[in-house]
């Protein structure tokens, strides 16, 4: 049967200038912004633990120059490390990944959240120092199941760079861009230098 929640009444664009980023979303969803790190949570429905969740973090403290692909094995041996701190965490695939020149991978896995079962298809992406967070996650994982065509659909318009000035050929002003307004001191909101 179909559930009615996966149908999109509309998008808008995310449009990050800062960080140079964009990506559609489903006009309807609602959307929280992390408190911890710079990062947003579009949730279809008022429990942001199911959502698209994207975050960004410059590592130019400590990388001496972009990444690249024979950095690959040792981030991907960091992140199967931290991975194992998810409670009950079982890796359901995994993969390399490449978009737009930045490089990365693909996981799909499930954990315990909450005392419920959590699914999750994470990429990460590292386009030159810069590290991009990306997942689609769903609690219960039949929440998932409803909601994954549309974090396929967010994600797969993600793009480095503004969508919206590419499709239509102008440049548009920053004030029509989203802003931040997580609560934390100290968290870096921009990058440290922009990517080559």
């Amino acid at each position: 049967m179909d559930d009615p929640r996966r149908r999109m009444r509309g998008i808008k664009i995310h449009r990050d200038v800062n960080w140079n980023y964009s990506f559609c979303w489903p006009s309807h969803w609602y959307r929280y912004d992390l408190e911890d790190q710079y990062g947003f949570i579009y949730s279809p429905e008022q429990d942001p633990r199911t959502g698209f969740y994207i975050a960004v973090k410059d590592l130019s403290d400590v990388l001496d120059g972009p990444v690249t692909e024979a950095d690959l094995p040792e981030l991907r041996e960091g992140l199967m490390q931290g991975l194992t701190h998810l409670p009950d965490c079982e890796i359901l695939s995994e993969k390399q990944i490449t978009k737009e020149g930045a490089i990365g991978f693909e996981v799909v896995l499930t954990f315990t959240l909450d005392g419920e079962t959590c699914k999750r298809t994470m990429r990460l992406l590292y386009n030159d120092r810069q590290q991009f967070t990306i997942y689609g996650q769903g609690v219960p994982v039949s929440e998932y199941e409803v909601f994954h065509d549309s974090f396929q659909f967010m994600y797969l318009t993600f793009a480095f760079g503004d969508i919206i000035a590419t499709a239509m050929g102008v440049v548009l002003p920053s004030s029509i861009t989203v802003e931040w307004k997580g609560g934390t001191e100290g968290v870096e909101t921009m990058p440290k230098r922009p990517r080559d």
